[in-house]
């Protein structure tokens, strides 16, 4: 049988994925206002780059209600995909990284009660879908009735707890805003935003030993899926933030007093994040050595996860100083802005020539 030939949609072929442009644009944003107190022009750039993940954010998500709406043949194919049903939790976080430029940078414009109902409302929409996704891709995983193909398994199965982590980076100055507000309400965030660590921390560490061991066993995946080793330096930048965070926010509630110790903890697990940096680079030199690696919404999982460990080197180096602290984290917000200038030339080529919105119709 002859294959259908591709179609161009944009709703159709909306992927999941791309609201990870969301996630790496807005992150960016936040580590440039963050370096703002030291070179003030950082702050305008900050502030284009926030603007843009609000504007791509809004663009999306009427297209994506709209597939779930008029196309769901074509959502439950995506669905079923080993690969591709991964980064629907991606709307989730999109959202949250939004609500986190609201509490970084537009709340120096807008009223402070604007600001928190913004915040908070953002939170609650991400709070649901990751956790519906989270859900669903676990019951999917578990409930398969064939042992997955090799070629499919990579870092991506790691998104949904990447997801639940990502959820504290507003979850936490969420909290602290509550806590002016409503004593009640900041100590219910505190024991949600435990629960989403807990639930990311652990999984991740369940699924990672699942890919580690399809790594050790099998072929390197396809040069397409090189990407998605970014995805695991996802887990050292959140958990260093939410240790952080977590331990700042239990200080200020008064249920215990462990700063130093947490920044502690925080900075072994920033040091495994040297070695992720460094096998991610390697990989991908080997695979772009031996045939390349192609362009696809992919490449944005090198963007946030590289912007989640720059923001926790960030505040690594503001508590511990140093040239090697200081140093790397300047060193990876440079890689970081090269890889997002990459990476969104290549969207927009894909966007223009309409190659990201192509795909096989429905059978």
């Amino acid at each position: 049988m002859t294959p259908a030939a591709a179609e161009f949609h944009p709703i159709k072929h909306l992927a999941p994925g791309w609201f990870a442009v969301v996630m790496g644009t807005g992150g960016l944003a936040n580590i440039l206002d963050n370096w703002g107190a030291a070179f003030a022009p950082f702050r305008p750039l900050a502030v284009c780059l926030a603007a843009l993940a609000a504007a791509v954010y809004i663009l999306l998500v009427g297209p994506w209600l709209a597939r779930w709406l008029c196309y769901f043949g074509y959502v439950r194919r995506d669905l079923h995909h080993p690969v591709t049903v991964n980064f629907f939790v991606t709307a989730g976080v999109g959202t949250a990284i939004v609500g986190t430029n609201v509490s970084t940078i537009w709340s120096r414009w807008l009223p402070p009660d604007t600001a928190y109902a913004l915040m908070l409302g953002l939170w609650i929409a991400a709070c649901f879908i990751v956790t519906a996704f989270t859900f669903y891709t676990g019951f999917r995983l578990f409930s398969a009735e064939e042992a997955p193909d090799p070629a499919m398994m990579n870092f991506s199965w790691i998104m949904a707890p990447i997801a639940n982590m990502s959820m504290l980076l507003l979850g936490n100055p969420l909290l602290a805003l509550t806590a002016a507000r409503q004593a009640g309400g900041a100590t219910l965030i505190f024991t949600l935003n435990a629960v989403f660590l807990g639930i990311g921390f652990f999984l991740f560490i369940f699924l990672s030993a699942v890919v580690f061991v399809r790594l050790t066993q099998s072929a390197l995946p396809p040069p397409a899926a090189a990407p998605t080793f970014g995805i695991f330096l996802s887990a050292a930048g959140l958990e260093v933030n939410a240790l952080i965070d977590m331990g700042l926010n239990a200080e200020t509630l008064g249920f215990f007093h462990a700063v130093p110790l947490m920044y502690f903890a925080a900075l072994v697990i920033w040091g495994f994040g040297f070695w992720i940096v460094g096998i991610i680079a390697i990989v991908c030199l080997y695979q772009a050595r031996r045939s390349g690696i192609p362009f696809s919404l992919a490449w944005w999982a090198f963007i946030f996860p590289l912007a989640a460990y720059t923001i926790a080197s960030q505040k690594i180096a503001a508590w511990y100083g140093g040239p090697l602290t200081v140093g790397w984290a300047i060193f990876l917000t440079g890689l970081l802005a090269l890889l997002w200038l990459a990476t969104l030339a290549q969207t927009l080529r894909g966007v223009l020539n309409g190659a990201l919105f192509t795909g096989p119709p429905l059978s």
